[in-house]
């Protein structure tokens, strides 16, 4: 215990006074988390823009576009009677899709025919696609509904008859867990807990890096005269993890209520999921001291594997379609079980039991990577210990 003590206590010195690693790990990760969810604070898109070419030119033409103007999905914010023109404007990205209405549109609603309302929407940006698309199809559905149920009336039929004869199927959908089904509530939360991973183990790499680059022996037992290693990566650990685990509470606490994320799960079972996560991290760190050389070399290094980590998660592209080698891949990033389970557990209710697997898989990490870590130590042990050796024989000599 002694021992463990005395390491701790070096390492809340080397933590706090080096500004790299509190940039990272304090400054950074509290800016990231306060700033990143800010662009995707309206949830959804509104009111894009799109062009309209109404060749037909009638009442009920003019009366569609009115409608399609009215959603919130999207805007008509030009008309225009040559399609080159509509182009151009998507081209220049004033506009990011064209509206459509043939000539004959009005008499072929009237005379019960088949009438085509084209819609050119910017299909490379997927969110801005979805959205057009969505707009223009209400607009349009209400519009048919409408002129079907009049046609019905004037037959005779009942007001509420001709509604439930057109409309034979209800369709009761529900954003389950996603209540204003907006990007931000589906992304932030499984993003916050990757930037989590990556900074922290950014700081331990620079801590690692900087005592690479001094060649700083570690503290041994005056006894056996040999390395403390198991002692080490307790110590150095408990330093990161009573700093880090309070930033996924400071998620719930704060982060959440400012953007009004969903948040439903038990604080209790949160932190009990959350300690495996981190600690994970922490040896995963711990593990790959011995690639940063220099302190500069960590950060390079670990921001190239935020792009594959971010793939790997499971929200960006779903788990279940990705070749099985990856899938198993990704299990050994700490971000992919453990974004899973707190999101399922905060977001959607889960209970503790029900994310056990994602728990179980994290403490698996934990007993792989303690092991690397142990042996990352002893490789930079005999590092450093070949190194102080031309220095003791020229002292000899």
């Amino acid at each position: 215990m002694k021992y463990f003590w005395q390491i701790l206590k070096e390492e809340y010195i080397s933590i706090f006074s080096d500004p790299g690693i509190l940039l990272i790990l304090i400054a950074g990760l509290t800016v990231y988390a306060m700033v990143y969810p800010l662009p995707y604070s309206r949830e959804v898109l509104k009111e894009i823009n799109v062009v309209a070419m109404d060749k037909d030119n009638t009442s009920l033409s003019r009366k569609l576009l009115r409608w399609i103007d009215a959603t919130e999905e999207v805007i008509i914010r030009y008309r225009v009677s040559d399609f080159e023109e509509a182009k151009n404007y998507v081209i220049s990205g004033k506009a990011h899709a064209i509206i459509v209405i043939p000539n004959d549109f009005e008499r072929k609603v009237l005379t019960r025919q088949q009438s085509v309302v084209q819609l050119f929407a910017d299909a490379s940006y997927f969110l801005i696609y979805r959205q057009v698309f969505t707009g223009v199809y209400k607009a349009t559905a209400t519009l048919s509904a409408g002129v079907e149920i009049r046609r019905m009336t004037a037959e005779g039929l009942t007001e509420p008859y001709a509604r439930t004869k057109w409309n034979i199927l209800n369709t009761d959908v529900r954003a389950l867990f996603n209540p204003a089904g907006g990007y931000a509530t589906y992304v932030v939360p499984g993003v916050l807990m990757l930037i989590l991973q990556q900074t922290l183990l950014i700081g331990i790499g620079i801590s690692t890096g900087t005592r690479q680059e001094q060649y700083e022996p570690l503290p041994v037992s005056q006894k056996t005269n040999k390395p403390i290693i198991f002692c080490i990566i307790l110590a150095r650990g408990f330093a990161y993890f009573s700093i880090y685990i309070f930033f996924p509470l400071f998620y719930i606490s704060v982060i959440y209520r400012i953007y009004n994320l969903p948040q439903s799960g038990s604080l209790l079972e949160l932190t009990l999921f959350l300690i495996p996560y981190v600690s994970s991290i922490i040896l995963l760190g711990f593990s790959l001291c011995t690639l940063f050389v220099s302190r500069e070399s960590s950060i390079p290094a670990l921001i190239f594997t935020s792009m594959p980590a971010v793939l790997l998660v499971g929200f960006a592209w779903p788990l279940e379609t990705l070749p099985q080698w990856l899938r198993i891949v990704s299990l050994l990033f700490p971000s992919t079980s453990g974004s899973a389970g707190f999101v399922r557990m905060n977001q959607m209710g889960a209970s503790f039991y029900e994310v056990r697997w994602e728990w179980f898989t994290l403490w698996g990490l934990n007993l792989l990577y303690f092991t690397t870590a142990w042996l990352s130590f002893r490789l930079y042990h005999y590092r450093v210990k070949r190194k102080q050796l031309p220095s003791l024989s020229t002292q000899i000599i």
